[in-house]
């Protein structure tokens, strides 16, 4: 074979090498198989794909065929990824015709010449190591990604690779042939995170302990050369034990969605022009979703900002506390048509009150109408300021049971305070109280939890000014009774005198 000839050959196998993509060029390690001369037919081959992921400081160099050590900075591995290679018809590598016709080649040229001979590997391992079987004849070989890994976006594009393969003269070594080909083909991939987002301490949020806010993040992939995203959706997948708000409470943001490039600078993204977010609600049997899509003007910002985060908030609120004290529901970030799942969970609680009077410790009397309201800290309840709101109420009032729940509320700790106490009695000693919720319902029996308690007192009859009765009452009426007499036996005396007074004399 001609100098040209290797040259060029070497060149139009060269689809493999920038499709592969590899890192670096480095030296075969000592056991590959790499010999000069003539092509010896009788020579072993075999084909190795080591699959990593795509990302900025990978996939720039072109690969040589070579292995290339593990501290060649080639990212992360993928377990996976299967591929095919197919032998391209009308190719005989053992005569000069041939490789000019492999030089004539592209992969898209040369996918519609395929013998239909196919070799699979095996699925790449934890170190992204797949491997081809060891019978693979001489000749060249059109190579596609069959499988995808998990989290990929983009398949390989499919590349072009000779068993051997020639190093070419500028090769190192020069001119020599690969028996033991390596190829590192790279693929895009996105990472989707799912976690509840705590609202701020003391915060109008904080103060509606019934919303829950999740934070659905998802890479921006790289991609190879060329390539563009061309679909990017968030979905939020919600149990009928949350809904979506239609309107936030005053002061709490709606769901948002927050786009930074890969310095973590944030990017102008406007709703409705750049995405757009559609909410479903629950059923029983259906889950709920709530779905950012990215239109196609986002789609092409998208594609600018490769290695940046789509950031999506979702705000929920709880209205049913499922029986393990936890919601879970799941997102699934769809990018270019691969898919990834994740599922996140949060506790959520209640507290119930209890109001009674108690005459000594004996039995309890259940009282209604005592009206309640919950604070954040002891200071806002001590002012009776900013309690909290559960759906829109903030005042809880007990029924003829005594008991009043606040339904929905994410655990952590509260101040109970009644605010008015049953008609007739006076407002409990120890007010406010410290309450702790935790996941799940209340129980009044052990373990007793998400649960407080109030007793009253009546108001006294101190304050009111009765008529005496008994005792000494007998005395005073007796006492009184003697003075009407004496009252009564004067006015006649003194009648009886005016008479004598005015009577006339006799003659």
């Amino acid at each position: 074979m001609s100098r040209s000839i290797t040259r060029r050959v070497t060149a139009a196998i060269g689809a493999l090498v920038l499709a592969a993509g590899a890192a670096m060029v480095a030296v075969a390690p000592a056991q590959a198989v790499t010999l000069p001369g003539n092509i010896d037919t009788d020579q072993p081959r075999s084909l190795t794909v080591h699959k990593f992921a795509l990302g900025p400081n990978n996939g720039q160099n072109a690969g040589t065929g070579q292995e290339l050590p593990s501290t060649a900075g080639l990212g992360t591995p993928l377990p996976g990824a299967v591929f095919t290679a197919t032998l391209v018809a009308g190719v005989d590598l053992t005569t000069p015709e041939g490789w000019a016709i492999a030089n004539t080649l592209s992969p898209q040229s040369a996918s519609t010449r395929l013998t239909g001979t196919q070799y699979t590997s095996t699925p790449s391992a934890a170190d992204g190591t797949a491997t081809f079987p060891t019978d693979m004849p001489l000749g060249l070989f059109y190579v596609q990604e069959t499988v995808l890994p998990a989290d990929a976006t983009n398949p390989t594009a499919p590349f072009l690779v000779s068993l051997p393969l020639p190093t070419g003269p500028a090769g190192a070594p020069a001119n020599q042939w690969i028996y033991d080909v390596h190829v590192y083909p790279k693929n895009a991939v996105t990472e989707t995170t799912k976690t509840r987002v705590p609202a701020p301490a003391n915060s109008e949020e904080a103060r509606n302990p019934d919303l829950i806010r999740w934070a659905i993040a998802s890479s921006i992939p790289t991609l190879a050369a060329g390539d563009t995203i061309t679909a990017f959706t968030l979905t939020d997948s919600v149990p009928d034990a949350l809904v979506f708000p239609e309107a936030p409470p005053a002061g709490v943001l709606p769901s948002t969605v927050t786009v930074t490039n890969s310095a973590g600078i944030e990017q102008n993204f406007v709703l409705g022009t750049d995405y757009t977010i559609t909410n479903t609600a629950a059923t029983p049997t259906v889950q709920g979703t709530s779905v950012l899509t990215f239109t196609t003007a986002g789609l092409t910002k998208l594609t600018t900002l490769q290695g940046g985060l789509v950031s999506f908030n979702v705000l929920t609120r709880a209205v049913s506390i499922p029986p393990n004290g936890l919601i879970a529901n799941t997102a699934t970030a769809n990018i270019n048509g691969a898919t990834e799942t994740v599922t996140g969970s949060t506790p959520i609680g209640q507290l119930t009150v209890f109001a009674f009077e108690s005459n000594n410790g004996g039995a309890r009397t259940p009282l209604a109408n005592a009206v309640y309201q919950v604070y954040l800290n002891q200071n806002d309840a001590n002012n009776q300021q900013n309690p909290i709101s559960i759906n829109g109420s903030t005042n809880w009032t007990t029924d003829e049971t005594g008991f009043v729940a606040f339904p929905i509320i994410t655990p952590g700790n509260y101040y109970v305070r009644e605010i008015t106490p049953p008609a007739g009695y006076n407002l409990p000693q120890s007010n406010p109280v410290q309450a702790v919720v935790v996941a799940g319902e209340t129980s009044t029996v052990s373990p007793v939890q998400n649960y407080v308690e109030f007793n009253h007192t009546q108001v006294s009859a101190a304050n009111f000014l009765l008529p005496f009765t008994g005792g000494d009452g007998g005395l005073w009426f007796g006492i009184g009774g003697g003075a009407l007499l004496a009252i009564a036996l004067g006015a006649a005396v003194m009648v009886s005198r005016r008479r004598a007074v005015t009577a006339p004399t006799s003659a």
